[in-house]
């Protein structure tokens, strides 16, 4: 900025510049707080959907412990009807039995063999409990812990459901039975019957307390995601409010350099006698517009301001409506100045006057322009070469100059207060 630079000019950026400022710090506030509408939390709801899901097993779990209990009294009856001894146990020892002479040519009765027919059988109601409490280990001591009175049945359990269901032969399933007794016959199966049904209670406690949760449980709905990030967007649109602010201040400073370097060697043509040339060319630059682009300053802020406004949901927009700002600010901005006409054109004409006091009042000049004849003295003016243009203005100061005189003549010649005879 210089001392050619307008007063409008420099108002007009400073107020371009406040609203710039205000409009675009809203703008952001509004874009950066906006938050997503509340909805129900879709993972609320999937956990009360998961831990209902888990109810189910756990009353299967629960209730294969009860059964288990009851599996194990009805397998240990079976397998002693059965004469089924536990594997490693032998059978027991006839008694010492005196015998006479005619004892000694009888052969002695044989043991009763084991009833190996139907042993599986009787086995197959408790492996299938033994199958389905293995796999409940896992999830009820992850959810109640490793409970140490329970350990021991559990890890029996475990290896009864390992044991490979025997083939069609009796005496494979009359081994695979045997090895079923021996690991669950003396087991604490109560103690996994309770741990199963504290982890059923402990599931319904936690779907009940999930389900009341999704009831209630709220989230913000995430943004939309645009063409851009919304941090991309927002600075792409303040960087264009910012650069439309550096265009206007630099065509502000470019419009005063060039009437600086259009001015300042006319003061020479003063000296040299050709007054007129520099009051001919001050009136000629301060006929041209306001320099300077506030208009899309003020239309990219406004823009920009209403689009945060209107949907601060979607950053994109907030683009779109600096860019569309620029072009209507633009627009409005020309239609002002072609409405302004040449009404500012006396006081910008005075303002250079005063900065460079050329050697013909401008203010004589001025006087010799009718008012309303504004337009069509500039374009006059502008349509003359220079030489003509500065005889012009010479004689029209000269001419302002004679009536001027002339009033005052007349003024001096009657008494004050008296109009002239006739």
């Amino acid at each position: 900025m210089n001392e050619y630079t307008r007063r409008e000019e420099v108002r007009a950026t400073f107020i371009a510049s406040a609203i710039l400022v205000l409009c675009i710090a809203v703008a952001v506030l509004r874009l950066v707080t906006v938050e997503g509408r509340l909805v129900p939390d879709p993972a609320a709801r999937r956990q009360a959907e998961e831990s209902e899901a888990r109810i189910a097993p756990a009353r299967a779990c629960a209730l294969a412990g009860e059964k288990l209990i009851v599996e194990i009294d009805l397998f240990k009856k079976a397998a002693k009807s059965a004469r089924m001894p536990a594997p490693g146990e032998e059978p027991p020892a006839p008694p010492p039995v005196t015998k006479t002479r005619a004892q000694r040519n009888t052969p002695l009765p044989k043991p009763k063999e084991p009833d190996k027919q139907g042993a599986w059988a009787s086995a197959q109601p408790l492996y299938k409990q033994v199958k389905t409490l293995a796999g409940c280990r896992e999830a009820t001591e992850a959810l109640l812990g490793a409970r140490v009175s329970a350990i021991p049945a559990w890890d029996a359990i475990v290896k009864a459901a390992a044991i490979t269901p025997p083939g069609t032969a009796e005496a494979e399933q009359f081994e695979a039975a045997k090895q079923l007794l021996s690991l669950l016959a003396d087991i604490p199966a109560d103690k996994v019957a309770q741990a199963t049904k504290d982890a059923e209670a402990a599931y319904k406690a936690n779907a009940e307390r999930d389900r009341e949760r999704a009831l209630t449980a709220m989230v913000r709905e995430p943004l939309p995601q645009g063409v851009f990030s919304r941090r991309v967007a927002v600075s792409v649109g303040v960087g264009l409010t910012v650069c439309a602010l550096l265009i206007s201040y630099l065509g502000v400073r470019a419009a005063s350099m060039r009437r600086l370097a259009t001015l300042l060697p006319l003061r020479d043509a003063v000296r040299s006698g050709r007054p007129g040339m520099q009051a001919a060319e001050i009136l000629k630059t301060a006929a041209a517009h306001n320099s300077g682009e506030p208009g899309i300053v003020i239309g990219a802020a406004i823009g920009g301001l209403s689009a945060a406004l209107l949907a601060p949901k979607d950053a994109d927009l907030f683009v779109a409506g600096v860019m569309a700002g620029l072009l209507i600010g633009l627009g409005g901005q020309w239609a002002f100045r072609l409405a302004l006409g040449a009404s500012r054109w006396r006081a910008r004409a005075t303002e250079l006057a005063e900065v460079e006091k050329p050697a013909i009042p401008i203010v004589l000049v001025l006087s010799g322009v009718k008012p309303g004849l504004e337009p069509e003295f500039i374009q006059f003016l502008r349509s003359l070469p220079p030489a003509d243009a500065a005889a012009a203005v010479e004689k029209l100061a000269s001419q302002a100059e004679e009536r001027i005189l002339a009033a005052a003549d007349a003024g001096a010649a009657f008494p004050q207060g008296k109009p002239p005879p006739g």
